[in-house]
């Protein structure tokens, strides 16, 4: 049965890839998408259960996605991803929250982990 959509929102093949593999694995559905913008329109449109995103993507970075979802009053969860250090991404959210931070490289638990909460709370 599946549980829902998940976006995967990030600029490497090879991330979406992945996570694409692992989130449905999870029995989740799956959309992806290389730019922000594009993604922001169809989660305010169709709203997923999930959003991983890119911290660094273009053209809306990270943590002005996360407020211009916050702003549209959508609570979608989101689980920013990047290089950066998780205090570094802490420090720039300020007061936005997400679900949880995942640090590049990141593991396959890791993310089986974040979807598995998801079920719970779902």
């Amino acid at each position: 049965m599946i549980k829902g959509e998940v976006f995967v929102v990030d600029d490497e093949a090879g991330i979406r890839l992945l996570l694409s593999e692992i989130i449905r694995q999870e029995d989740f559905n799956v959309s992806n998408f290389e730019q922000s913008d594009v993604a922001f329109k169809q989660a305010l449109a169709s709203p997923p259960k999930l959003i991983f995103l890119d911290y660094l993507i273009e053209p809306t970075r990270g943590d002005r996605f996360v407020k211009k979802l916050s702003e549209h009053s959508v609570g979608i969860p989101v689980v920013l991803m990047s290089g950066m250090a998780k205090q570094e991404l802490e420090d720039n959210l300020g007061d936005l929250r997400v679900m949880d931070i995942l640090e590049k490289p990141f593991s396959v638990e890791e993310v089986k982990k974040i979807l598995q909460q998801l079920s719970v709370d779902v």
